[in-house]
């Protein structure tokens, strides 16, 4: 696939206008015998044809290397990106490299501009014919979200300074910056550690693993007759139980409806905040967690979800998802997909965080008949605070 997309200036029109009238000039001085007249507009026509021959070559062997690549920063964070041109052509001096990307990293030591929050940086280079060129644009870490690359053009200035030729890159850069949201704490006294049988190993659960036994210890009264490990029982000629692990479902599922009736809810940020570090407290105590977000999706799931998982990888497959969210997201109304979710296979503990209407009152009353334990994200004197959610009274 071509890569770039020549747009000349306007006023490159001008050196086709004028290399004509220089050869017409030419005939004249030859044809009234003015040597020296004569020599100046050949000179003239000779620089002329070849700006125009510069302008017309210039970048045409030019490549960008386009690496797929996806980096991860917190708030503060220092990083850059990396341009990689590979010249096989003519030389290009006293160029430019204009880049645009999204505003939640900011350029340092370079001046720039912000337009409707993509960021407008201009760089100058120069590559030599077979040279690999690497462009650096270092940035800063400003705010939570994911920046790429929208486009980048490349402006090849005339030799003698009149004129210019640009090259716009026509494919998609896959370089992608993510910026981790903040952390806003969450006091979470009031949750409550319930247990369903599941697959998990939990030393205080009431079931347990009865396919995979992990030991055996003397017979006590009210053992299942199953239970008997009979070999064991025949080698220490007294009756023997199985040992089994105890396991449970101790998961929890965070829903996170970023809507406020038609528009993104005002307090996205804080929300996305405060479930961040949930989920930081989540993989600490080693809990299992889900993730839903009220964001159309074009996959199998028609909204945002993080299938139940833990682990390291799990939580950064979370942040990442919470990183895309923004003011622009494609929403799905909240009360779809709380019914949708009812058909999952959810875990005990639910935690809803966004505003409620009549509808989605019903919808977590529904959850809450199926034993999950319903809590709720409220701010109170401006912190964060995990309560279990009750039924408000709402007109309408």
């Amino acid at each position: 696939m071509k890569q770039w997309f020549r747009f000349p200036n306007p006023t490159n029109r001008s050196l086709y206008y004028t290399s004509h009238i220089l050869f017409l000039l030419v005939i004249i001085a030859f044809f009234v015998n003015q040597l020296f007249t004569l020599f100046i507009f050949i000179s003239c026509l000779v620089i002329v044809l070849l700006h125009s021959y510069y302008l017309k070559i210039a970048g045409n062997h030019l490549d960008l290397v386009n690496v797929k690549e996806k980096n991860f920063f917190i708030i503060d964070d220092e990083a850059r990106w990396k341009i990689i041109l590979i010249n096989r052509g003519m030389p290009i001096v006293k160029a430019t490299l204009k880049l645009t990307f999204d505003a939640c990293v900011l350029p340092m030591g370079a001046p720039y501009k912000v337009n409707n929050g993509l960021v407008e940086i201009t760089i100058p280079f120069s590559i030599w014919k077979n040279e690999e060129k690497n462009v650096f644009v270092p940035v800063i870490a400003s705010k939570r979200g994911k920046s790429q690359i929208r486009e980048l053009t490349v402006r090849i200035p005339h030799l003698f300074g009149s004129g210019y030729i640009d090259l716009i890159y026509q494919n998609q850069i896959n370089t992608q910056m993510l910026v981790y949201p903040g952390r806003s704490s969450v006091y979470l006294s009031d949750l409550e550690f319930k247990n369903k049988q599941g697959l998990q190993d939990v030393s205080t659960s009431l079931y347990v693993d009865t396919m995979h036994p992990i030991g055996v210890r003397d017979y006590m009264a009210g053992d299942p007759f199953q239970h008997i490990h009979w070999k064991a029982s025949a080698k220490t000629q007294n009756l023997q139980s199985k040992v089994f692990s105890r396991i449970a479902s101790r998961g929890w599922m965070f829903i996170l409806n970023i809507s406020e009736q038609y528009s993104i809810n005002a307090r996205l940020e804080e929300m996305i905040a405060q479930t961040a570090f949930m989920i930081d407290y989540a993989l600490k105590k080693e809990i299992p967690f889900s993730l839903a977000v009220n964001v159309r999706s074009f996959g199998n799931t028609p909204y945002y979800y993080l299938k139940e998982g833990s682990g390291p990888k799990h939580r950064q497959a979370a942040l990442e998802l919470l990183t895309v969210l923004s003011f622009s997201s494609l929403l799905f109304p909240p009360v779809q997909m709380l019914s949708h979710l009812r058909n999952e296979d959810l875990p005990t503990v639910i935690i809803y965080s966004g505003s409620e209407n009549i509808d989605i009152q019903h919808k977590l009353m529904d959850l809450s008949t199926t034993g999950r334990s319903i809590y709720e994200v409220v701010n109170v004197h401006g912190k964060g605070v995990l309560r279990q959610w009750k039924q408000k009274n709402m007109a309408g």
